[in-house]
């Protein structure tokens, strides 16, 4: 392809399809990553229909305060948690400082429906055998920060003991940030997963997954980050009534067996170095599609 012109293109269904062969594995993305120094802002998208709010938690990566917990000695967490032999349940809202690495366990997150968890990780590995490795059960947020200068891995397991069915698994709003890099493995189905709208600010991500990549039901918005997906289904979804897709800035990589980018309402691509490619469609909406082409570098 020649050098584009940047352009804007509004659809209202789907745009650009392309076939390729699921292959391969991570390729680190190299590319800085920019520090947000803007704690509120709004956007109206599809024309005024859609709304998300960036709050000062989406951007916060602070440890002041924080709570230390080695994972690797699960049983001693200082009583900001307890652990059954299986699951290290945190609950009770506040920041905690996580190291170490858990294996064939789960870190639960379980607090009042109006309660706020910030998890920090620093160069932690979780692996789960029997079901998510990251699950919120209950909170009004959480958010994870993947520490800056640090490499962080999650996985799961080919079976599950529930239904589940994600690596990284929330009932609640979920932002991550910061500027590590984690990686997220669904052996078993969907890589990360909410039931409410999912962020990703200013942070470096790789999913690799059995069925969908980066998914969330009430919107996927991605901010200023750095994005990697391989998945045998679709990379990035949003299929619930606020259906929405953002991706603003950054870079998005997405390799799928069906399609790159899904969302019923909304798709908007702007200002993002993308590499999409998807069996059936890259972009697949029954909506408005905005789609902002970047030139060559």
């Amino acid at each position: 392809m020649g050098r584009l012109k940047r352009k804007k293109i509004v659809l209202t269904a789907c745009l650009i399809g392309s076939t390729m062969m699921l292959t391969g594995c991570r390729e680190v993305l190299n590319m800085p990553v920019g520090t947000a120094q803007t704690i509120y802002s709004e956007t109206s998208a599809a024309n005024g229909q859609e709304r998300y709010e960036m709050t000062n938690h989406d951007y916060n990566t602070s440890e002041e305060g924080a709570m230390e917990i080695d994972l690797a000695h699960p049983e001693e967490n200082g009583g900001f948690g307890s652990w059954d032999g299986h699951r290290l349940i945190i609950g009770e809202e506040g920041t905690y400082l996580l190291s170490g690495k858990l294996d064939r366990g789960r870190l639960v997150i379980s607090v009042c429906e109006d309660e706020v968890v910030h998890l920090i990780l620093d160069g932690v590995e979780i692996k789960s055998a029997d079901g998510a490795a990251i699950y919120v059960e209950n909170a009004a947020k959480v958010i994870i920060t993947v520490k800056e200068g640090t490499e962080n891995v999650v996985s799961d397991g080919p079976e599950y003991d529930d239904e589940i069915r994600a690596c990284v698994f929330s009932n609640a709003d979920l932002t991550i940030n910061g500027g590590g890099f984690l990686s997220v493995y669904g052996y078993y189905a969907d890589a990360v997963r909410t039931k409410d709208q999912l962020k990703l600010v200013n942070t470096r991500l790789y999913v690799k997954a059995k069925k969908d990549g980066i998914r969330g039901n009430d919107g996927v918005i991605i901010h200023d980050s750095e994005v990697e997906a391989e998945c045998e289904g679709i990379g990035i979804l949003s299929n619930g009534d606020r259906s929405l897709v953002i991706i603003e800035g950054g870079s998005c990589k997405v390799i799928a067996g069906e399609y790159a980018v899904s969302a019923n309402r909304y798709v908007s691509v702007s200002g993002c170095r993308t590499d999409l490619y998807a069996v059936l469609e890259t972009v697949r909406c029954d909506g408005i599609v905005e789609f902002e082409e970047m030139p060559e570098q």
